[in-house]
């Protein structure tokens, strides 16, 4: 069963805003100061083009999935090294999702809670996601997207009359050398299209239409961009230490009636979004290890998923600095393979790949007849001797 482009859409929007408003806004104002925004204005944009070129190529996949597609391009070899480069970015989103979800709702929101007690629900919710598949994905983000929307631009509203302008002065005080440091040191925190890799043969586009993507997309980018306006306006030089964006900014603008105190629920709410994100790249793991590995069980995939979701957990609490050492220049290195180069490499091997057989093609029709059929020019040759 596949999904349809709409949801594909709405999957692409939601991985677009889902690690923005957590502990980024803080990490880029460490590097970048007053123009982080403009640090994930250019990279979300970047990662815009590229959603088109993956969608380039899983059109030009038909029914295929990507190992099929990667084999007839590439080969074999190639195409299980970029499996196994996949795969590690895929890895290395789920961990920071998962200790991201952990350290906000039981450091943050609950601090009563012991990190196994919210970390097993968690992983079994995510294992029964992922066995379910990418159509139940689809289906839960479809009924969480637009309450996340609503929620977010209440939560703006309520907090842009707190904004101080002045906070974004003087414009580039450091010059560029620190945004172009910033993006790469988190760059791990963008590639939002890699994903769609493991949806090749998953999509269906009979009832496609062509700017409904680029909607979505633009919408992301202007939902990223409006609560990053506020959050720097809000707390200027000690947005570092705001370590949580969307709860941080909903702290500021609440208040002691009962309206004000929807913003909390829109935190709530943020929590499922981000579980349903961590299902997702659940799912494209799960995806990754089954064509290098030529595993067909769902169940035995999901449990492989959620034992390394757990045994993560774990080490994050018995390791101090665990996301210094993934989340930085190693993180950032397999980010830019997988969603800068690899498409890139794809495109190229399948248009030599497409130039090959169009010159087979052309090389038997340019063959006579005889040429074409053997016994066709034995005929011919006993004719003449007759």
């Amino acid at each position: 069963m596949k999904i349809n482009y709409r949801q594909l859409s709405i999957i692409v929007f939601m991985s677009f805003i889902a690690l923005k408003f957590l502990a980024l806004p803080s990490l880029l104002y460490k590097d970048s100061g007053n123009m982080s925004f403009l640090v994930a204005l250019v990279l979300m944009l970047v990662d815009g083009i590229y959603v088109f070129v993956i969608l380039g190529l899983m059109k030009k996949s038909g029914s295929r999935n990507i190992y099929e597609f990667m084999v007839d391009c590439l080969g074999k070899v190639l195409a299980k090294i970029i499996l196994i480069l996949l795969l590690m970015k895929y890895a290395l989103v789920v961990g920071n999702i998962s200790k991201g979800l952990e350290f906000f709702v039981v450091e943050n929101l609950y601090p009563e809670f012991h990190w196994f007690v919210f970390a097993l629900p968690l992983i079994m919710l995510v294992g029964f996601m992922t066995y379910k598949g990418v159509q139940n994905i689809a289906r839960v983000n479809e009924m969480v997207c637009w309450a996340i929307c609503i929620g977010l631009i209440y939560i703006a509203i309520k907090a842009v009359s707190g904004v101080d302008p002045l906070a974004y002065l003087p414009f580039f005080h450091d010059g560029v050398g620190p945004l172009l440091y910033s993006g790469w040191h988190h760059l791990s925190w963008f590639g939002s299209a890699t994903f769609m890799f493991m949806l090749f043969g998953l999509v269906d586009f009979s009832r496609e239409k062509k700017s409904q993507m680029i909607r979505y997309i633009i919408f992301a980018i202007l939902i990223v961009q409006v609560l990053y306006f506020i959050f720097y306006g809000l707390f200027d030089i000690t947005s570092a230490t705001h370590n949580h964006c969307i709860s941080d900014v909903s702290q500021f603008s609440s208040g002691q009636s009962v309206i004000d105190e929807l913003s909390w629920l829109v935190v709530s709410l943020w929590v499922v979004a981000q579980a349903v994100q961590l299902a997702l790249f659940s799912f494209c793991m799960t995806r990754s290890i089954k064509y290098l590995f030529n595993i067909e069980s769902e169940t035995i995939l999901s449990v492989i998923v959620m034992v390394y979701i757990l045994g993560w957990s774990y080490l994050g609490e018995i390791t101090i600095g665990l996301e210094r050492i993934f989340f930085t220049t190693f993180a950032s290195t397999v980010t830019a393979i997988t969603q800068y180069l690899i498409p890139i490499i794809l495109l190229i091997g399948y248009a030599v790949n497409k130039r090959k057989q169009q010159n087979k093609t052309y090389m038997i029709k340019a063959k006579t007849p005889s040429e074409r059929d053997p016994s066709m020019a034995l005929h011919k040759h006993a004719k003449e001797q007759r």
